[in-house]
């Protein structure tokens, strides 16, 4: 008679549990075991409790890592559970534990105050069981150039530690209020220099007047294609970008082609368009509403600010039902100011709108676009133009988890 495996998913391990999951992580990836063990043990603020795992007879099978990031919408900030390091014991396959395991994490990251939850991978349909939804984004491409001639009196000069200061507060003024991008606090700079992401790349400066006012990060690779993973400028250097892209590019002799990730405001992008860049779909990253309240209690005064800037909404009393899923919001907006609640206020007729989830974190991240969303938003495409225009979002790859 077979007996039914004992399976727990608990999270918070033992340095000796910890030791085990690694284990797990060598044998399924082959970027090794340290790769792994050195994003977690030099992350000064490391809390164990985002490390998830499954027990099977008392032995760790599986493991899911949580790793909290801040993720800015216009003005606001959500808290971001950022899945990665799934991870399962070949013997212990075809249990459903990593589903477990995301399913424990959700109500966890519902009761902590996370917002949304994003994971970067490739087995779409495994993770849209578990309620993750993915949203492609594009890429662009173009042939690596050919050596450039500078000559402007800037110098490009190897990044140093002692120049980390610089190039955050370069991050800072370039991000600020951008969305996508994640929020890096002091301590994240500092624990960055020693992560694995960061090792996997090379940093370029342009000094100008003894002053750094840009930098770029490309993927340490020797392929064809390889990414440029971010290249951030103060106004007063954009000039310069061209000259920094080509000196990243020279870091690669072996490349043929250049990827980026580019908003349509960076400098670059229009330099991309010039040398007829190739848009590429990347079917990487994946959304999940983890608390549409908490969500849109954050997002109160972007929203706020974004009808009272519009042409169509600005003047106008707004009383709209938005539910997604399950769950529903109440957006009241009245001589230009706008009360989230979770309750319906009963002197008011709510305007009511549904929205897919995929389609929700497609408006939030990126905007509204009418052309692209579903048929049945059309009657209220002036109201979700007004609260979620086109946003010039961008995910830095070198925050990736």
């Amino acid at each position: 008679m077979t007996t039914t495996p004992n399976i727990i998913v608990m999270n918070h391990p033992t340095r000796e549990q910890l030791e085990k999951i690694y284990d797990i992580l060598d044998e399924c990836f082959s970027v090794g075991r340290a790769f792994f063990q050195e994003r977690l043990d030099l992350d000064t603020s490391y809390d164990p409790d985002t490390t998830w795992f499954a027990t099977v007879d008392g032995e760790i099978a599986s493991n899911v890592q949580i790793f909290p990031l801040s993720i800015r919408v216009g003005q606001a900030i959500l808290k971001t559970g950022a899945m990665g390091s799934v991870g399962t014991d070949p013997n212990y396959r075809g249990m459903g534990l990593a589903h477990k395991i995301l399913n424990a994490q959700t109500i966890y990251m519902k009761r902590t105050d996370y917002d949304i939850s994003l994971l970067l991978a490739s087995k779409h349909a495994f993770y849209e069981k578990a309620g993750w939804r993915l949203i492609p984004e594009t890429a662009y491409a173009i042939e690596k150039p050919v050596s450039f001639e500078q000559q402007s009196s800037d110098e490009i000069i190897p990044f140093e530690p002692r120049y980390l200061d610089d190039i955050r507060f370069i991050y800072e003024q370039f991000s600020q209020n951008r969305t996508y991008t994640v929020v890096r606090s002091e301590t994240y700079w500092n624990d960055l220099l020693s992560w694995p992401e960061w090792k996997k790349a090379d940093c370029l400066l342009l000094r100008r007047n003894e002053k750094i006012v840009a930098y770029g990060i490309i993927e340490k690779k020797n392929t064809e294609q390889v990414f440029m993973n971010e290249l951030l400028y103060l106004n007063e250097a954009e000039d310069g970008v061209e000259a920094m892209f080509h000196a990243l590019c020279q870091l690669r002799p072996n490349a043929k082609q250049i990827l980026a990730m580019l908003p349509e405001d960076h400098k670059l992008y229009s330099y991309y368009q010039e040398h007829q860049a190739q848009s590429m779909q990347i079917n990487m990253a994946m959304w999940k509403m983890i608390n549409l309240s908490s969500t849109f209690h954050k997002l109160q005064p972007e929203l706020e600010d974004r009808l009272s800037r519009s042409n169509i909404i600005a003047n106008q009393d707004l009383h709209i039902a938005l539910q997604c899923n399950e769950d529903c919001i109440y957006l009241d907006y009245k001589h230009k100011q706008l009360s989230v609640s979770d309750a319906s206020n009963h002197e008011n007729v709510y305007t009511s709108i549904v929205v897919d989830e995929r389609d929700l974190m497609t408006y939030i991240m990126f905007g509204y676009n009418e052309a692209g969303a579903a048929k049945d938003s059309a009657e209220h495409a002036n109201i979700l133009q007004a609260l979620f225009p086109k946003q010039q979002a961008v995910f830095y790859l070198t925050d990736k988890f």
